[in-house]
Order: structure tokens, then C-alpha cells, then sequence
């Protein structure tokens, strides 16, 4: 070919090249953008047509090139946005895929196999590595240890919120290993581990879970508002989402200190003198301890650093002497000074239950006025000096019945925010934190809607084989309203993923000691969710742990959780996939007869946890009978029962109804939640 031809030629190309990224404009090569999800290493569910999306030149065409065979063509919108989706093939990998538009992005590591969706809150959040050394997981070191395996990947979402849906998250695939596997989601890494096991096919899950968060700030805005209470709030959203941005103009302005590797012990966030004797503060607001700061209206929504000053006065009997101080739970860390002198600290993650008990050394309990500063540190849900008001004293050691409280008036100051790892410092001398633009709602992870705007709505419509969800702590108390919100949650996330009704399995909340909290309100309410199509529900009856609101068992949870999927999605109808569900009762005399699904091999570990009630509503303790897969209950003071109820109550004592298999059964109530 003439060399003259070859130039026309190329110019003719590139001309068409120009035109399909924009009009012939220049200015839009380079402009091809792909969300999180889409990025090396990723896991696209086999079989299917898996959704792509991105931004590209406006009007300009996208090519989507899978390395297996396949391809799909799309022409980008006038504002530059495109969908297509892309023929998967049967499981395997590493692939590639290409993206070709006026630049061309490429993808490796792909994998194609099983992909789900794991979400709620600190149960699905906790990782591998454990909370320690409050919430280990356990076996958690070995199997870490053991974990390396390129057909498990896990992509952790990052937390953030937002007012309004967002199109990108933050967070990356990582592949099982000893490495990265730390910091999987434990009850998700241990799903995947079983259905790859099972299975023999790559398993990826995206795990967007944040802890101490209620089920209605996972819900979208035009859903939650039609639960009556919520419609105020919605409306507080929207006036908030224009002030937003004067809000965070105004914080983008903050010295910034980012956490990175270091330890939150190591990070040092120019507050040191706040601890002094002779600092300032009488111009400090006061709070009444103890308490969660954030209910303080001062204060709200607050993840963060605050710190507590009061004046003490230790009387002459206690001087010389070494002195207990006694401050209660402090959730979560804290440094804790006497005129100035560090006196004892408790920085490590996971203790936000603990009571904090150091000692004023005798060299320091002189008598007369002193000062202690208390630097709490907050990285999640309520924050402060919050245990109960008894635990709060110091004393001479061996006479705590001379102790001197320390309820009552403290004043404090909020001196840095925390999100996502990194601290935004307010000018102390000028109470800074006070100047903050105020919204009509917070912007928090506790506020509606805010938690699916950010962590859910960007990855909606990816997709999946279903989802896996451990959440409910939150919302103890009120158990009614869940019965509604959570089975909106499913409806609302299955609409906006348009995928029809995907399989949804969740773990009911282990039993705990809430106090007053009726926690089997809300076990209640995920039993009666059942009736939501295409659900399950994995029950940790036999497994959680009275004194610790984050079971180590997570191994069992994501089994359990498998169990459901296997049974029902992956035709292994060997596996048995649920434990005893109350279905009837029958009344018989002075008997209530009970019914269960799955009920093969029905057994009694015990005979507690059984209670009837008669015409007057008062429950009793009942005996149980087991009689082939039904159990009958009598209670001498009940001739005439109408309703029955199973371990109604935060925590278990050795009651135990299993089947065959070994799985619990739910607690419940013959009359629901009326």
C-alpha cells in the first residue's frame, strides 16, 4: 500500500475514533471511569448476564471484551454514563476484561464463580482477626494461618454515609491469605470458605457492614418514610442535603491527621495540653456523667475524640495513700490524667465494656483540690463515660466504703473528628467544635437512609447468587417496628437490584444480656420475617455468649448461613439447613400442644426455657413432654392455657430443643408480637 493511502487511511480512523468520543472533541480522552466493584481481582457470578457500568466520553462507544469469548456493545448517554451487560461463563478464571471506549481499561484477575452480599452490623462486620482481646473469633489465628486460597475473595466496603445515593464506594477484591484475610468480615469469609469447599467454584462476597447500626438506615429514603415515625425524619434528610455541602466546605478546611498503620495509642492529635492542671476550661460546656455523649444534643451524632475535666477534692484521711479510681465502662478508649500525669489508659480496640479501674498513686494524693482529664476516643456507634453511676468513685484501696463519687456535672469539650481513619482537628482555644454548621439531621451512620445511600446504592444491581445479613442488636426494643422495617429492607434492596426475589438469609441475634432490652422481641421479628419470600434464618441460640454481644463462634454462623444456600440454591438437598420453627399449636384440656417444622429427631436438651399463660396473660413455667416431633406443655397452675412461649428472655440457661442434625431451635411465642 502507498504510504500516501496508509496517511488517508489513519486520518479516516482516527477521524471516526475523534467522532464516537465526542463529537470529534479531544478533550474527552482519558475520561473512561469504572466504580470499585469493576477492578482487579473482581468475582462476576457465573452464567449470567453480569451488569457493567461507567463513565465515558459522552456519546461514544464502549466495547465490554471478556478474555473467555464474549462481548457486548453500548453507546454512552450525553452526560457520559453507559451500561451494558456481559455474558459469563461457567466457573473459572483468571480472566480478563476489557473495557474499550476512547481509552481502554483493562481488568485482570477476574474470576467467575458464586458472588454474594454480605451486610448489618458489628456481628458481620467483626473480621477474622477479632476485636481483641475483648472478641476474639475463635480459631481464628489457625485459620488465618490456613487461608490462603486465590477462590475466595472478599471485597471489605469501606464505611461512609451520605444524605443521597452515591455511585462509587471505597474498599478493593483481595483474595483469601494470610495476609489479607485478618480483616475479612469473619461470619462472610467463613460463608464463602464453606460454599467453595462445597461447591469447588470461586466465591466472592462484598461485605458493606458497619457496627451498632439499626436496620432503618440501610433502607432507602422513599421506602422508610412510609413507616409511620420516619416521615419527620425524611424530611429533616432532605432539608439537610443542600446544607451538606456549606457543611463539609467547612470541615475540608480542618488539619487533617490520618490514622494509617499506626495504633490509635500512637497517633498524636496535638491535645496533649488539655490534660494540664492549670488549662483552661471555664468556659467549657458541662455534661452530666455518666452517660453516651452522643445523646447530649450538644453534641449528637460523634465519632471522635472528647475530652472530660472535673475538679476533685481528696479529703486529708485519703492523703498518702494509694487510691483506687474507679470510672466505669468507657466506650471506646481512654487516657485518663491526674493534674496533668498520665495515671492509667486502656487504648486498645474491643474493651468499650470494661469497667476502667487505675490507681492514684500515694505520691500523688496529696489533699486538697486536683484535677482529673479523661480523653475518650470514639470509633463507633455511642461513646463516653457511660457504665453504671456506682462504678464511677475513688477510694483509699481497702475502703471503698469511704468513696467519694464522681457522678454528677463534668465539663467537656469535643477536639477532633473521626471518619473512615482519619482524625479532623478543631482549634481547641476557640471551642472550634461549636462553630460547626449545624444541620437540621446528623449525618451519621445512625440516621435513615444514610448507610444504603452510601455503602449499598452504589453497588446495587452487581450481580449476585443473594445475600447474607447479621443485624438486629441495634434495633432492640423495639421489635414491632422491625417486624416491618427489616422485611422492607429486602423488598427495598431486591427492587433496586432488579434481579427478582434473590435468595436473602440472615442469622437471628444471639442471645445477651441487654438489661431491659427485650431482645426476643426482635428474634421475634426475624422468625416472623420467614414469611418474606425466598428467606432463611440461621439461629445462634446454642452459640452466642450471655456476656459478650459478639459471639467467637463465627465459624458455625457462616456454616449455618450455608446450609440455606446449599440446601436451597445449589441442590444439595442432603444437607439439612434449618433447626426446629414453630409452626401450630393445638389446646387440649390443660395441655398446648407444639408443632415445629423441621422437626426430624426433635430432642430436649433440657426442660427449661417452656412457659404457658391462661385468660389473665400471665405466663408461668411450663413442663415439656416430648412426644414424637411434637412437645406438649402443662403447667399445674394453668387449667385452661391459651398461648405458649420459649425462652422469651436476653439469655439462655441450658434450655435446648435441637433435630437431628444438631441444629437450635428459635425462641418464640405462639401469639407473635401482639
Amino acid at each position: 500500500m502507498r504510504k500516501d493511502l496508509k496517511k488517508e487511511c489513519l486520518a479516516v480512523a482516527t477521524m471516526l475514533l475523534l467522532a464516537s468520543c465526542g463529537g470529534g472533541r479531544t478533550d474527552n480522552a482519558g475520561t473512561a471511569k469504572l466504580p470499585k466493584m469493576f477492578s482487579d481481582g473482581m468475582v462476576l457470578q457465573q452464567k449470567s448476564d453480569a451488569p457493567f457500568w461507567g463513565e465515558a466520553a459522552p456519546n461514544s462507544k464502549v466495547t465490554l471484551q471478556g478474555s473467555w469469548g464474549k462481548a457486548a456493545e453500548t453507546t454512552a448517554g450525553q452526560d457520559g454514563k453507559w451500561r451494558a451487560t456481559l455474558e459469563t461463563p461457567p466457573s473459572g478464571g483468571p480472566f480478563t476484561v476489557k473495557v474499550i471506549t476512547c481509552d481502554t481499561l483493562t481488568i485482570n484477575d477476574v474470576m467467575v464463580g458464586e458472588v454474594w452480599l454480605a451486610s448489618g452490623q458489628s456481628n458481620m462486620e467483626m473480621p477474622m482477626e477479632g476485636w481483641l482481646p475483648e472478641c476474639p473469633v475463635e480459631n481464628g489465628p489457625e485459620d488465618i494461618a490456613s487461608s490462603a486460597n486465590n477462590n475466595i475473595r472478599i471485597f471489605m466496603v469501606e464505611r461512609a454515609v451520605s444524605f443521597t445515593p452515591e455511585t462509587d464506594i471505597k474498599g478493593s477484591w483481595k483474595a483469601a491469605s494470610p495476609a489479607n484475610t485478618p480483616k475479612f468480615g469473619a461470619t462472610s469469609y467463613y460463608f464463602a470458605k464453606k460454599l467453595n469447599a462445597e461447591l469447588g467454584v470461586p466465591v466472592g462476597v462484598i461485605n458493606t457492614s458497619w457496627g451498632g447500626t439499626p436496620v432503618e438506615s440501610w433502607i432507602p429514603n422513599e421506602f422508610i418514610k412510609t413507616v409511620q415515625g420516619y416521615d419527620e425524619k425524611v424530611k429533616l434528610i432532605d432539608q439537610s442535603v443542600n446544607m451538606s455541602v456549606d457543611t463539609k466546605s467547612w470541615s475540608d478546611k480542618l488539619t487533617k491527621v490520618s490514622k494509617g498503620d499506626a495504633s490509635y495509642d500512637q497517633i498524636d492529635l496535638k491535645d496533649d495540653a488539655v490534660a494540664a492542671k492549670d488549662f483552661d476550661d471555664s468556659k467549657w460546656k458541662e455534661m452530666e456523667l455518666p452517660r453516651q455523649f452522643e445523646t447530649d444534643n450538644n453534641v449528637r451524632s460523634f465519632d471522635g475524640i472528647v475530652w472530660f475535666r472535673k475538679q476533685i477534692e481528696i479529703p486529708a484521711s485519703m492523703a498518702g495513700k494509694d487510691l483506687t479510681l474507679a470510672l466505669g465502662a468507657i466506650d471506646d478508649m481512654d487516657r485518663t490524667y491526674l493534674d496533668g500525669e498520665l495515671i492509667g489508659k486502656t487504648m486498645e480496640e474491643g474493651k468499650w465494656q470494661e469497667e476502667r479501674v487505675y490507681t492514684i498513686p500515694a505520691s500523688k494524693a496529696t489533699a486538697g483540690t486536683h484535677v482529673l482529664a479523661v480523653r475518650v476516643l470514639d470509633t463507633q456507634g455511642g461513646g463516653g463515660l457511660c457504665g453504671k453511676p456506682e462504678s464511677m468513685k475513688f477510694y483509699a484501696k481497702g475502703a471503698e466504703k469511704d468513696a467519694v463519687t464522681l457522678t454528677g456535672s463534668w465539663k467537656y469539650l469535643p477536639t477532633a473528628y473521626l471518619v473512615n481513619g482519619v482524625f479532623s482537628l478543631y482549634d481547641i482555644p476557640t471551642q472550634q467544635f461549636y462553630e460547626r454548621p449545624h444541620l437540621p439531621i446528623d449525618l451519621g451512620e445512625q440516621t435513615p437512609t444514610t448507610l444504603y445511600n452510601a455503602m449499598v446504592a452504589p453497588i446495587a444491581g452487581y450481580r449476585i447468587a443473594g445475600a447474607i445479613w447479621y443485624q438486629g442488636e441495634a434495633n432492640v426494643g423495639r421489635g414491632k417496628e422491625y417486624a416491618t422495617t427489616f422485611p422492607m429492607m429486602i423488598k427495598a434492596w431486591r427492587e433496586k437490584w432488579n434481579q427478582g426475589t434473590f435468595p436473602f438469609y440472615y442469622v437471628q441475634i444471639a442471645p445477651w444480656n441487654y438489661g431491659d432490652g427485650p431482645s426476643q422481641e426482635i428474634r421475634e421479628a426475624q422468625r416472623l420475617s420467614l414469611a418474606t419470600e425466598n428467606t432463611g434464618m440461621a439461629v445462634t441460640m446454642d452459640i452466642g455468649n450471655n456476656d459478650n454481644i459478639h459471639p467467637a463462634n463465627k465459624h458455625e454462623v457462616g456454616d449455618r448461613l450455608a446450609y440455606w444456600a446449599l440446601n436451597k440454591d445449589y441442590g444439595r438437598k442432603d444437607i439439612q439447613f434449618s433447626g426446629p420453627l414453630y409452626k401450630s399449636m393445638e389446646i387440649s384440656g390443660n395441655k398446648i400442644v407444639l408443632s415445629f417444622d423441621y422437626a426430624d429427631g426433635l430432642k430436649l436438651a433440657s426442660t427449661k426455657g417452656f412457659e404457658v399463660c391462661g385468660a389473665d396473660g400471665k405466663y408461668t413455667d411450663a413442663t415439656p413432654k416430648l412426644v414424637g416431633d411434637k412437645i406438649e406443655l402443662t403447667a399445674p397452675g394453668v387449667k385452661a392455657p391459651i398461648a405458649a412461649r420459649y425462652t422469651w428472655k436476653n439469655c439462655v440457661d441450658g434450655e435446648g430443643i435441637a433435630n437431628a442434625a444438631g441444629l437450635p431451635a428459635s425462641s418464640f411465642c405462639t401469639k407473635g408480637l401482639d
